[in-house]
């Protein structure tokens, strides 16, 4: 195998690589999945999962199986925390948690010019804790222009967001204002390192982003759709930018003509068919991620470097992502073919 072959790179990161083999052992197995899943109710499925380290710690903090995105939150919450404290570049590891910052940072503004109460922060439904700065530190920042322990970057970033309110509210333009910040930021921080390992990520990501939004804004039909497209994506991926705006009024085939084969190709063939046959992006997204994971996989085989440390964090990622499916289709009540269906393990 190639990856047999990726050489030793970074010895500082013999230490971390070492930490991270151990954490690898606790990842859970698709038969702890099968085991969770097959659970007759929420109830039972919470319970299972609690009997699993470090979840057993995590899910410490729910009062009840209800509260299950608590516990999710605070394993999240609890990776950052633990990656970040033996990996000698903790700013590598923040760069991965970005996206929550940006996320939680645009629920409050939202909120806040609703004039709604920011104050009880308990209360307000899908904010994470997980991120590189406290939920206190980004609603004082919004609410009362407390910027003293605010990161430079984002004291700029909601000062820009604010501008654009007090022109005109729209979610969408804030939306798809937090996309392009995201992006860039993380883009640039990861090509700090000069490592092609992380750069060719970077493009994988954004390569997933902007073609899923190419799609969502194509099935719309929207007349507007090449405005929107220059408003929404993002510079960065392997497919620039530019000739995938240049597909606005053209069949969502014409974007195909830019993708030099392979995999990328394949997977936005086989969602033109998924959504002209049933009218959602599943096949994509699992795909994506399918195609990122084995990218990282080679983490598996690096002696010692950033890879191993990368290729965990997606792992964990997609882990908790597959357990929320489990446990909210538990919640609602879904039937057990159709949990089947969106988890496949």
């Amino acid at each position: 195998m190639q990856y047999l072959e990726v050489p030793t790179k970074d010895t500082r990161y013999v230490y971390p690589t070492g930490r991270i083999r151990g954490l690898e052992k606790y990842l859970l197995k698709g038969a702890d999945f099968s085991r969770i899943k097959e659970e007759k109710n929420l109830e039972d499925s919470f319970q299972n999962l609690s009997r699993f380290y470090p979840y057993s710690e995590s899910m410490k903090v729910c009062t009840s199986a209800k509260e299950f995105e608590k516990g999710l939150e605070e394993e999240w919450r609890r990776t950052y925390q633990e990656l970040r404290s033996f990996v000698p570049e903790p700013e590598l590891i923040d760069l991965f948690w970005l996206d929550q910052d940006f996320h939680k940072i645009k629920v409050f503004i939202k909120l806040h010019i609703k004039e709604k109460d920011l104050q009880e922060i308990d209360k307000i439904p899908y904010l994470s804790r997980a991120g590189t700065v406290s939920l206190d530190i980004l609603r004082d920042a919004i609410v009362k222009d407390d910027f003293f322990s605010l990161p430079f970057y984002f004291k700029d970033l909601i000062q820009q967001a604010k501008k654009i309110l007090e022109k005109e509210f729209s979610a969408r333009e804030i939306d798809f204002f937090f996309d392009r910040k995201y992006f860039s930021q993380f883009v640039a921080g990861l090509s700090k390192f000069k490592d092609d390992f992380l750069e060719e990520l970077a493009k994988k990501l954004v390569d997933e982003y902007n073609i899923k939004t190419f799609l969502r804004i194509k099935f719309r039909e929207r007349e507007d759709e090449r405005e929107i497209l220059e408003k929404s994506l993002v510079e960065g991926g392997s497919v620039e930018k530019d000739k995938i705006v240049a597909c606005a009024g053209q069949p969502v085939e014409s974007l195909l003509d830019h993708l030099q084969g392979g995999e990328l190709k394949t997977v936005v063939q086989k969602a033109i068919e998924e959504w002209k046959d049933k009218q959602v992006l599943f096949l994509f997204d699992k795909s994506m991620e399918e195609i990122i994971l084995r990218f990282t996989s080679r983490g598996f085989y690096v002696t010692f470097g950033r890879e191993p440390v990368i290729n965990y964090i997606f792992l964990k990622k997609r882990e908790i992502k597959v357990l929320r499916f489990i446990l909210q289709a538990k919640k609602i009540g879904l039937p057990d073919e159709q949990v089947e269906l969106i988890v496949s393990y």
